[in-house]
């Protein structure tokens, strides 16, 4: 089925990582422009946006957005890569209260500076930083700003806990239970994880691997696409003339006598085709094509 473009919504299984999940739907879809938006690690589970087509060109739009994430925490025992998969570095015994730990869970909530682990995606001079750690390299992460919106413990049964937090991009859930643990005096670490939601994007929409298998046997799988633009409505709109429209395709600027708050545009044809992302231009209220889209 070539040709196809938009935005997938697939429910991750565990013990994939999110290259294994897109390698399957380049297979399936045989287009070779597939990619993925915010990385799940393999023991996670749930919301993997993957763009296919033309998508790919605004899949870096779509990690802006907030994330939520359900968790299941181990106190007691921490690990080098902060999940279940790692090697076991320290083991503490557990005698916290209830109060304690949400008082400690509380305590992350608002802007906070979060030390992302050694074992993450992150590159350093190209190179992924968990692959550095596997070869034994000596690995040093750059502290970044981030936001918890909200954490909610949702159980506890010692040694074990579930919470659902609500936070910004860039947030690391394996190191917020590392901090946890460290903040409680017992170690901690992930032993699930399930990505809830995305921006607008949530799990009860998501597919599953078997339910996209039979999209693209029957023919339907479009029903499940989202178009480009859903990557792109934090950014303001506007519509524009036929012979307007191949002056930017061809790369002209375009000159808005109102003003844009958002430092992007959308601009659609009059059929309500997205055909550009513009930019600032150098003079007032003049616009450059950023990303051009093919109709």
């Amino acid at each position: 089925m070539p040709g196809i473009n938009g935005i997938l919504n697939i429910n991750k299984p565990a013990g994939m990582t999110s290259h294994d999940v897109v390698a399957i739907v380049r297979k399936m879809s045989r287009e070779s422009r597939v990619g993925h938006a915010g990385t799940l690690d393999p023991l996670a589970t749930g919301v993997l946006l993957v763009c296919i087509g033309q998508a790919t060109r605004v899949a870096e739009y779509l990690t802006d957005h907030d994330k939520k994430y359900r968790a299941r925490v181990r106190l007691g025992i921490e690990t080098d890569t902060y999940d279940a998969q790692g090697t076991v570095v320290s083991e503490h015994e557990v005698s916290v209260s209830l109060e304690q730990v949400e008082e400690a869970l509380q305590s992350f909530v608002g802007s906070i500076s979060q030390m992302p682990p050694a074992y993450s995606a992150i590159k350093q001079q190209g190179t992924p930083l968990y692959k550095l750690a596997r070869q034994g390299v000596e690995v040093e992460t750059e502290p970044r700003q981030i936001v918890i919106h909200s954490i909610a413990l949702t159980e506890f049964t010692p040694p074990d806990l579930e919470v659902q937090v609500h936070c910004s991009k860039g947030t690391y859930i394996r190191s917020l239970a590392h901090d946890l643990g460290a903040k409680l005096g017992t170690g901690a670490h992930i032993t699930a994880l399930t990505r809830t939601m995305s921006g607008q994007f949530s799990l009860d929409t998501a597919l599953t691997l078997d339910q996209l298998r039979d999209a693209f046997l029957g023919n339907y799988v479009e029903q499940f696409l989202s178009p480009l633009d859903e990557a792109l409505l934090q950014f303001e709109a506007v519509v524009v003339e036929p012979g307007i429209v191949k002056r930017i395709q061809q790369g002209n600027p375009l000159p808005c006598e109102r003003g844009y708050a958002t430092p992007l545009l959308r601009v659609y044809s009059t059929r309500g085709e997205l055909i550009a992302l513009m930019e600032r231009g150098d003079a007032p209220k003049v616009w450059k094509p950023k990303k051009v889209f093919l109709l």
